[in-house]
Order: structure tokens, then C-alpha cells, then sequence
């Protein structure tokens, strides 16, 4: 279904300002639940919603899946039609991606070409969404991830993620007395272990949470810390593993959470696909290797071939400024479309 260029944008920019509209930070997906059901009868998009609070529109028998996420960091900020652009909480990540693959599977279909969009639960969390759906055995020839990629990038690449939870004790004490404090051991060793983003290949350590003491005049007999790790394909997680486990040898070290990174390749069909599609709309499509992690690590195992692309600039991402251009809407809608629309006439020949 090809419309001209002021009819897509008019049914992606409301499709955005609708979702938008609606605070969903993870865990509460289902406040969008009134807004999908509507758009779901204006496109013509058959809706399912699971367990999780995620979110499926059209076909549910598609090899090829469009799967961005509905929940977004908390902290609500209002939706504002810009005149040129859109800005607001999640505008970028990854209510744009998603209101784009919404409309774009929604011309798709127009043309034949069925396709299953998700609008995953908690992936700025624990993934629960995407876990769901890998549980569920469903495999796919073909994944495209709606995050963004400034619009004219797409991801081949994600670092892995861990967090650990450590928890340390010590004999409390005054503090006017006692030679050992609890929260000078413990700042030194996170001192020791913190290794800031700096390359892609080194892994990042960084200590995110810390808490110690309940009194002014007490040395702690706790302390907690959280370290958020990310390392890429050309690390090893034993050994990042190993090294936090040795720092705090005599503590209670908790491993929480635990995706690994994935890469995939420039030379796969999906990549090809969005690339052509980037080109045709006057662009120059490049490879990335985004520095976070994305429901992309997730869901690679029920992927025959995967990668992510979204319009929106990656730098905006968890800030108060996510903010997306009518133009970048309206390329990452199209890209979509056009590269799913060669992956679905090429599956036919």
C-alpha cells in the first residue's frame, strides 16, 4: 500500500502522539492497553496482549517479526507536537521505532505482506516481555529490533549485561573508636573494580547503588552495592566474573541478571535488506555496535537473522530531551516497509 509522504506521517504521528500520551515504565504496560486497542481498530491490526503486558499486532502466523518495546525509564514528560518534531518520554526509546513499525506493517499489509509487530514489556529492566516469547518457542526467519540508531545506522552489535548484588557485613562500632569502617573497605574495593566505558571491548564495571550506615555516630555493619557490567563478544564473562567474585571475596556476592552480547553479520539478508532500503531513501546506511544492551540479545536464539534499526538519535535515549523529528519518522516508517517488503517478496521467489 504506497501513500504519498504527508499520509504516512499523519498516521505515524498520531499513532506516536497516542502512545506517548500513555505513562508505561516498566511494570505498568497495561495503562497503553485502551490506547493499542485502538489503534489496532484504526489500522486494521489484529491485537493480542500476553501475560507480560506486551503487546502483538497482525499476524500472528509471520515468520517476520518487528519487535520494539512499550515501556520506557520512569519520569513522565508530557508529548508536545513540535510543529517539525515530537518530543516527550519515550519518543525515542522506543515508542518512535514502534508507532514507525506499526504503520509500516500496516501498509504492508496492504500489500500482501503480513507481518507480527511486538511492543514488549520491561525491556528497560529485565526483559520480561522478550523472555516470554523466546519461552514460548515461536522461531522467526527473520527479526528487525526497534531501537534507535540515529535513524541512518543499523545494529549488528550489543554488549552483554550483568548485575550483581553484594551485600557485606562488618562489627558495628563508634565511630570515634573503632580503626576498621565498613565504608571505607568497601568504597576501596569499588574503587578497585570500576572501569568506566571507555572502549567497546573493555568491559565496563560500574557501581550504580550504594548504601551503608543508619547513624551519624556508628561505623555500619552493611553495606550494599550493585555493579552494572557490560561487556562485549571479545570478553570473556568468566573472567569479569572471577574478578568481582576475588575483589569481594568475603561478602555475599549475588549474580541477578545475565544476557550475553550478540553479533551478528553486514552479510545477512535482514541487514542487506534495510540497508537498500536506507540507500533508496537518499541515506548511507552503516553497521553499529551499540554500547547498551537491548531485548535484541533476547531474542537472537528464535531468530534466524536478526538486526536493529530505528529512527530517533541514540544520544537523546534516557534523557529529558527525547525528542524525534517528523523526517526521521517518516525514513524510519519507510525503511521498515521497504525492507520488509524485499524480505517478504524474496521468502515468495
Amino acid at each position: 500500500m504506497r501513500l504519498g509522504k504527508e499520509s504516512v506521517l499523519s498516521l505515524v504521528k498520531g499513532v506516536l502522539l497516542k502512545l506517548s500520551s500513555v505513562y508505561t515504565p516498566s511494570g505498568e504496560e497495561l495503562n497503553a492497553k485502551d490506547v493499542m486497542l485502538q489503534i489496532s481498530k484504526e489500522l486494521d491490526l489484529p491485537l493480542q496482549i500476553d501475560e507480560t503486558g506486551s503487546y502483538y499486532l497482525g499476524s500472528q502466523e509471520s515468520k517476520v517479526l518487528l519487535a520494539s518495546h512499550i515501556d520506557t525509564v520512569p519520569g513522565f514528560i508530557q508529548p508536545k507536537d513540535e510543529g517539525s518534531a515530537i518530543s516527550g518520554r519515550g519518543v525515542v526509546d522506543a515508542k518512535g521505532p514502534l508507532s514507525a513499525m506499526i504503520v509500516a506493517s500496516h501498509l504492508l499489509k496492504g500489500d500482501g505482506c503480513d507481518v507480527l509487530v511486538a511492543g514488549l514489556s520491561d525491556e528497560e529492566r529485565l526483559s520480561a516481555g522478550a523472555k516470554a516469547l523466546v519461552r514460548k518457542g515461536r522461531q522467526f526467519s527473520h527479526v528487525i529490533v526497534g531501537e534507535p540508531t540515529s535513524t541512518s545506522g543499523v545494529a549488528i552489535e550489543y554488549r552483554g549485561v550483568a548485575h550483581f548484588d553484594i551485600y557485606c557485613t562488618s562489627r558495628e562500632g563508634h565511630s570515634s573508636s573503632l580503626k576498621y569502617n565498613l565504608i571505607e573497605d568497601v568504597s576501596r574495593r569499588i574503587v578497585e573494580l570500576y572501569s568506566p566505558a571507555s572502549e567497546y571491548d573493555k568491559p565496563s564495571i560500574v557501581p550504580t547503588i550504594f548504601r551503608s550506615g543508619s547513624a551519624m555516630n556508628v561505623a555500619p555493619k552493611e553495606a550494599y552495592v550493585h555493579f552494572d557490567v557490560r561487556y562485549s563478544v571479545r570478553n570473556s564473562f568468566d573472567e569479569i566474573y572471577q574478578r568481582i567474585s576475588s575483589t569481594f571475596k568475603d561478602c555475599r556476592v549475588e549474580l541477578i541478571e545475565h544476557l550475553p552480547p550478540v553479533k551478528t553479520s553486514v552479510n545477512t539478508a535482514v541487514y542487506r535488506a534495510l540497508s537498500r532500503a536506507l540507500i533508496s531513501l537518499g541515506l548511507k546506511p552503516s553497521p553499529v555496535r551499540k554500547w547498551g544492551t537491548s531485548d535484541m540479545n533476547v531474542l537472537a536464539p528464535i531468530a534466524k537473522e536478526i538486526a536493529a534499526y530505528g529512527p530517533g538519535d541514540s544520544k537523546l535515549e534516557h534523557t529529558d530531551y527525547e525528542r524525534v523529528t517528523y523526517e526521521e519518522l517518516y525514513i524510519g516508517t519507510m525503511t521498515y516497509y521497504n525492507a520488509v517488503k524485499e524480505l517478504c517478496r524474496n521468502s515468495q521467489t
